[in-house]
């Protein structure tokens, strides 16, 4: 009778119960916030891989056009095919978790249209507990090997040349100190920045060989602003504007970018692009810096520049290259938008960010789907 007595006082204890009901309630929602990340996640991998694509893309088409003859398919496929690869991998180098798997190339040689096509698997993050290890997703991009109307752009450099730019461009992401190459080590952040932009500019000029398109000027900074390139048709004195800079005292962006904002926005350099081509450029500044301003009134007065330049309608591509904590919030807080912030670790990462941009600078000979 007592054994009874304890079985149905169990039974009637609806504590437990609660609790349980409770937890399994839970199952289904975890599992739909679950879903909605590794989809946000998945969203911006597809998107990464779209500008890597683009990227990618451009620079195998620029090598190309470096000095091939276009009705030769056979050297056309080659040379793209041995760079296409190379230029998207180091463009993924911070998406999100995923599986490559390789690409298709395309290249007519009556219309000089190239296509491509890259697959990659999605790695999911959450819903794999419901058997869902991933998803698939593909990207396609295409270009023709000419400069296409639309493409007029006119850019400023905005660069910082603090004395922190003389360290070493190595890092330990992703490996152990100890295994960075001497060559690595020996590497200053101002040689990264001097190739990364010798790079941009000899696309921009193989992009742009009759210079009708594309005018471009620099500005420096450290604890002031250094005299600026004033901007111009001659896209190498501006890499010779660059490759002259040394690195030295403190770090003030303010007057720097405000002049960038100043020069793009002058009637008169509308007037240079409508004389030349006939169009309306894309203004872009693409702003650097390796450190934090010496004030949180410079940070204000950037940032308000900033703004006003978006505003206006300018793109902004920022650059933290290993930057402390506070000038990556600036130039986050700069660009145009996540995807024109970056922050590469080392040389390599630094120079495929500055081909990334030069990319996306002319954007309009490459559509991606």
């Amino acid at each position: 009778m007592k054994f009874k007595s304890i079985i149905n006082k169990f039974l009637s204890n609806k504590r437990g119960n609660i609790a349980i009901s409770v937890a399994l309630s839970l199952i289904p929602i975890m599992l739909t916030i679950g879903a909605a990340v590794d989809y946000s996640r998945s969203s911006n991998l597809h998107n990464n891989v779209a500008r890597a694509t683009d990227a990618a893309l451009l620079a195998a088409v620029s090598e190309v056009m470096k000095d091939t003859d276009l009705d030769d398919e056979a050297a056309v496929d080659s040379i793209l095919n041995e760079n296409f690869e190379p230029f998207f991998l180091a463009n993924m180098y911070n998406a999100e978790p995923y599986e490559y798997n390789g690409y298709e190339i395309d290249y007519d040689p009556t219309t000089r249209d190239v296509s491509v096509k890259v697959l990659v698997d999605y790695k999911a993050a959450v819903t794999q507990v419901m058997g869902v290890d991933g998803w698939k997703t593909d990207v396609k991009a295409a270009t023709t090997m000419r400069m296409s109307a639309g493409g007029a752009v006119s850019m400023f450099l905005v660069l910082d040349r603090s004395g922190s730019m003389s360290s070493s461009a190595s890092s330990t992401r992703g490996r152990s100190s100890w295994r960075s190459s001497w060559e690595d080590r020996r590497e200053s952040k101002m040689d990264s920045l001097q190739s990364a932009v010798k790079d941009l500019t000899t696309s921009l000029v193989v992009a742009d060989p009759e210079k009708k398109y594309i005018r471009m000027g620099a500005v420096a900074f450290s604890s002031h602003m250094w005299a600026q390139q004033n901007l111009g048709w001659n896209l190498s004195d501006s890499n010779d504007y660059v490759q002259s800079m040394d690195a030295g005292g403190g770090t003030d962006s303010s007057d720097a970018i405000e002049l960038a904002y100043t020069e793009l926005k002058r009637t008169a350099e509308q007037t240079e692009h409508m004389e030349k081509n006939g169009q309306k450029p894309e203004l872009i500044i693409v702003f650097m810096t390796d450190g934090a301003n010496g004030s949180r009134h410079d940070d204000t007065s950037t940032i308000n520049t900033c703004t006003a330049a978006k505003t206006y309608g300018m793109k902004i591509y920022t650059v933290a290259f290993r930057a402390p904590s506070r000038g990556e919030a600036l130039l986050s807080s700069c660009a145009s938008s996540p995807s024109h912030y970056f922050d590469p670790q080392d040389n390599n990462e630094m120079i495929a960010v500055f081909k990334a941009i030069g990319a996306n600078v002319a954007e309009s000979l490459v559509l991606s789907q």
